[in-house]
């Protein structure tokens, strides 16, 4: 054969291979809902241009399907058009109803591309990444016209998925998620078994997706936990929570938001009350004249080595300590937290402490993280303050806040002492007309003058920035603190009040809306003093939490698709929610933060001190065992389908008329095929011929014809009459 002969050859196999694909109509709707819902998952963490973009994909695919869909009824009603070649167009029908020009397909694509490259910087790397993934994955619903393009979209879909757990791994999240691979591999199946409902497909994947959970769980527990071969980038829209610089308002917009932050567990000691939940995050010292700022990352170095070997000797004071352990979620970013002043316990790895008794981690935060403190919350912070110390802390922009100024010169001059003095600034926050809200107005130059002596309406960023710059306009030393207050409690004895109470055995849940600021002044003999311009304004803030007022501006502002906040408003929906808290706390604690330690100490309760020979033992045997369980599972699941099955009443009726058959000398081979047998006793018996070619005819109606429960009772008895006759025949 010739070269140009095989070359033909291949052109045709390729093309009988493209013509082959055949997506019905029912499957490309359900593989544009799959594509609707897995982007629906990531959708926040995309920008809304890129939005915009993916929503006109998908409304075109959706808009082109309907008409593939007219197209086909209408050819449907041309009598004219034959039975095979109406097949064949409406498959054409089904498999091109999504297919547009590549020319025009291309000119998007180009266009999409290009603005992903354009908005990268802005953006952050991940996040550019993450549009082209998700743009890729809407246009690629444009071009199936083989199975290539179809598992393409497919392995799309499910990379997608992937990437939405770079964001969000809690419980709810991951169950979504998992549902979503469900019905995306669901759709995969129903392409080759289309014969079976959708319904009974999803049962399947199900099924095969609980059997390889045996070995993923075991590989889950015993293989090593290596280090990633590469790392992350960082998404600027990703990151989570508060900022190392801040100004006022900014933290009231974060209290939109009602993801999760962190959570604490105290075992079995009790809990602090709200007032004393100062969970405490950054230190800000620095101050321009319009937002406030951690000292430079080089200062900080330097004054956090006497952090380093800090200690507390509690037996001279008589100080309690209070251990707790601390289980971060991501945040994509490095800060910590701690009720001050604290020390941690345990394993440190990672957990550097700084001089201002607040603690960073050595990397980003992208994964779940659990850290123990123990913290002494009676004790002074910071007896000795350094002159660097006492100079930052006491300078601020001469002339940015002239008002606030002149009070503070005034405070100064009337109240000696420095607690005297900023109760004094408390006094006046407290007995003016000032208010507390969600939704301060906004200021010129974020000027600390408008908001004091003109709007005086705020949230805690506006009293603590105000606050700060009194009394460090005033010669005393202050700093403002940003952290979170409170939190929700969680357990089993909750009795459930707002007193400010908390009960034992449980954890605190402490969410975005919790986020706080207050402020610290330095006082000669006591060290940094916590004060909190909030309790001046709304004290239940500060004692047991949020106000009415406020909980009606958070719930208007929730910007959370997938938030479980607003169920705390009916009371058994509540209940619920806590459940379902309490079970996404361990699945964080146990699943999503398993560490490498965690799983070191788990072996050396089992198997005792670790070496190298008996790890690889315990991993080999461990594969053995698992691979034997779940080849055992199989083998077990396929022997109890392979069970005969009792017979209908039609194939009894079927046997013994091929039984009778048998003694007369007329065997059926197994191979045999029912209509061929009936040909064959035709020609050996001629008399038989009609009576039981329509026996065989009512058998394979049965069998394989779809009857309603009707339509085979009076078959049956249809077929009854026709063996009757078939016995009077044969005795003749």
């Amino acid at each position: 054969m010739s070269a140009d002969a095989v070359g033909g050859v291949k052109m045709q196999t390729k093309s009988k291979a493209k013509s082959n694909f055949d997506l019905s109509r029912k499957n490309a709707w359900l593989l544009w809902l799959c594509q609707c819902l897995n982007i629906s998952v990531i959708a926040l963490e995309l920008s809304t241009w890129m939005l915009a973009i993916i929503a006109l994909s998908l409304a075109w695919q959706a808009l082109l399907l309907h008409q593939g869909r007219e197209k086909g009824n209408s050819l449907s009603k041309n009598k004219t058009v034959s039975g095979h070649t109406h097949r064949q167009n409406s498959r054409q029908n089904s498999r091109q109803g999504t297919n547009v020009s590549p020319i025009v397909l291309g000119i998007f694509a180009l266009l999409g591309c290009v603005a992903i490259v354009i908005t990268a910087k802005e953006v952050g790397i991940l996040a550019s990444m993450l549009h082209l993934l998700c743009f890729s994955y809407a246009l690629k619903g444009f071009e199936l016209r083989s199975r290539s393009d179809f598992y393409q979209l497919l392995l799309l879909g499910l990379f997608v998925l992937a990437a939405s757990l770079i964001f969000r791994q809690d419980l709810a999240f991951s169950l979504i998620t998992f549902a979503l691979l469900v019905l995306t591999l669901a759709v995969l199946l129903q392409f080759f078994s289309f014969e079976k409902t959708f319904v009974t497909n999803i049962k399947v994947v199900v099924i095969l997706l609980c059997q390889s959970a045996i070995l993923a769980i075991v590989l889950f527990l015993v293989f090593p936990r290596l280090s990633p071969f590469w790392q992350v980038p960082l998404a600027k829209s990703a990151e989570t929570g508060l900022s190392d610089t801040v100004k006022p308002g900014d933290i009231a917009n974060l209290t939109r938001s009602t993801k999760l932050a962190f959570r604490a567990d105290f075992g079995q000691q009790k809990v602090p009350n709200y007032s004393q939940l100062y969970w405490r995050a950054m230190v800000l010292e620095e101050y321009d004249g319009r937002q406030w700022s951690r000292q430079h990352k080089f200062t900080r170095n330097k004054t956090a080595a006497a952090a380093k070997n800090f200690s507390f000797d509690n037996s001279a004071t008589g100080v309690s300590p209070l251990s707790y352990q601390v289980l971060v979620e991501p945040s994509f970013q490095k800060y910590l937290f701690a009720l001050a002043p604290s020390v941690v316990t345990g394993d440190a790895k990672g957990i550097q402490a700084q001089a201002d008794h607040t603690f960073n981690n050595s990397k980003i935060i992208s994964q779940a993280k659990s850290y123990r403190l123990t913290s002494y919350l009676t004790a002074p912070l910071t007896l000795e303050l350094t002159k660097q110390s006492r100079q930052l802390n006491l300078s601020y922009p001469q002339g940015s806040n002239p008002r606030l100024e002149q009070l503070a010169l005034q405070l100064q001059h009337n109240y000696v002492d420095v607690q005297a003095r900023a109760q004094a600034v408390l006094n006046i926050i407290n007995k003016e007309n000032y208010s507390y809200t969600l939704q301060p107005p906004l200021l010129k130059n974020n000027s600390l003058d408008q908001f004091f002596f003109d709007t005086q309406a705020g949230f805690c960023v506006h009293y603590a920035s105000v606050f700060t710059f009194v009394m460090r306009a005033s010669g005393s030393p202050a700093r403002m603190v940003t952290g979170y207050l409170g939190g929700e409690y969680n357990g089993v004895t909750n009795t459930g009040d707002n007193t400010g109470k908390l009960a034992n055995k449980g954890h605190l849940s402490i969410y975005q809306y919790d986020a706080h600021a207050w402020s610290e002044i330095w006082v000669e003999g006591k060290g940094w003093l916590r004060i909190d311009p909030t309790s001046s304004v709304d004290p239940e803030r500060v004692n047991s939490g949020w106000s009415t007022q406020l909980l009606q501006q958070q719930s208007e502002l929730n910007n959370d698709l997938f938030s479980l906040y607003r169920m705390k408003n009916i009371a058994w929906l509540n209940a619920l929610r806590l459940q379902f808290d309490a079970l996404d706390y361990q699945w964080t604690r146990w699943v999503i933060g398993f560490t490498t330690k965690q799983q070191y100490d788990l072996f050396k309760n089992w198997f005792g001190q670790m070496v190298s020979w008996k790890l690889a033992l315990i991993i080999a045997v461990s594969l053995v065992i698992s691979m034997s369980m779940l080849m055992l599972f199989l083998h077990l699941l396929n022997r109890s389908k392979t069970k005969p099955q009792s017979l209908t009443k039609w194939q009894i009726l079927y046997q013994k008329s091929m039984a009778k058959l048998a003694k007369q000398g007329m065997d059926k081979p197994s191979s045999m095929t029912v209509n061929d047998f009936a040909k064959e006793v035709r020609q050996q018996c001629p008399e038989l011929a009609i009576v039981f070619t329509r026996l065989s005819a009512s058998y394979n109606r049965l069998c394989y014809q779809t009857l309603s429960t009707n339509e085979q009772e009076k078959l049956m008895l249809t077929m009854q009459q026709q063996y009757q006759h078939f016995i009077q025949v044969l005795k003749k």
